[in-house]
């Protein structure tokens, strides 16, 4: 994996990371309290046990400006990582597999392990990570792990944001199925709105800056055309409204999923028998 880009700092200069138990070059990092940041990390803490756990819980923050990525920490650092947990911004994943992939998305409240395991055997996937909107990241590194030791409630809600990732690619794993893909495409948005969503007068809010057709067909399983047509009929009926910047508003009640109608599977197909010469 390339050498990671160096977040910025708020003076425009580059912040290095905060020693070899961060994983990070040596340098001084801005620190991040945590819990005043994802509220919902402390939320099974008392009264009394969050405001200790707030001021102990704080972290390197590093800022990403938007482009191409990657992330490299010292590979010994990584052993006592939690991971990178988003607090602002968006970041999409692209895996590929010869010349089919994928794409996913994280956004504030995801938590990232973008240092793979050593593997003996071949590697046959492709992983490029992108930032599509200027990201912050609280790096929540050993010395994060050992503040937050007499709390560990924190810990179990971190390990709740491992699962919901886990959810999240079971269920685009589950739309790819969808035979139709304005299916695929709502069922999408409406998972992206209970993740990152704002409720509005109008609806749910999704903010989506710089995600490209591509980029949200590699989501669905589907061809950037496609997705282009299945946004506009999408539209046109009712189910969302598309603003600027790539904000989308769904007006409605989530999707009726019993009406979704699965497409053929590999294991659907009847055998074709073979003629007998």
């Amino acid at each position: 994996m390339p050498s990671a880009r160096r977040p910025r700092d708020h003076q425009g200069g580059t912040a290095a990371g905060a020693g070899v138990r961060s994983g990070w070059a040596d340098g001084q990092l801005e620190m991040v309290r945590v819990l005043d940041r994802d509220p919902e990390l402390g939320r099974h803490l008392s009264a009394q046990a969050l405001q200790q756990a707030s001021s102990a819980a704080v972290a390197p923050l590093l800022r990403i400006e938007e482009g191409p990525t990657s992330f490299l920490i010292a590979e010994p650092a990584s052993h006592a990582h939690l991971g990178l947990l988003v607090l602002e911004g968006l970041i999409v994943r692209h895996l590929s597999f010869g010349q089919i992939g994928a794409s996913e998305f994280y956004a504030p409240g995801d938590l990232l392990r973008p240092w793979p395991p050593r593997r003996d055997a071949a590697e046959l996937r492709d992983v490029r990570w992108e930032v599509l909107a200027p990201t912050l990241l609280a790096a929540l590194d050993q010395d994060f792990a050992i503040r937050v030791r007499p709390w560990p409630e924190i810990a179990s809600s971190v390990l709740d944001r491992a699962a919901q990732r886990s959810d999240s690619q079971t269920l685009q794993a589950a739309l790819h199925q969808a035979k139709r893909i304005e299916d695929r495409v709502l069922l999408a948005l409406w998972h992206f709105a209970g993740r990152w969503g704002e409720i509005g007068p109008e609806g749910r809010i999704v903010r989506l800056p710089n995600i490209t057709g591509e980029v949200l067909a590699r989501f669905v399983g589907a061809r950037r055309q496609s997705v282009s047509t299945a946004l506009g009929d999408l539209a046109d009926s009712g189910a969302l409204k598309r603003g600027p910047n790539g904000t989308v508003i769904l007006p409605h009640e989530p999707p009726q999923l019993r009406r979704i109608e699965p497409g053929r599977r590999a294991t659907d197909r009847k055998p074709r028998l073979r003629r007998r010469a």
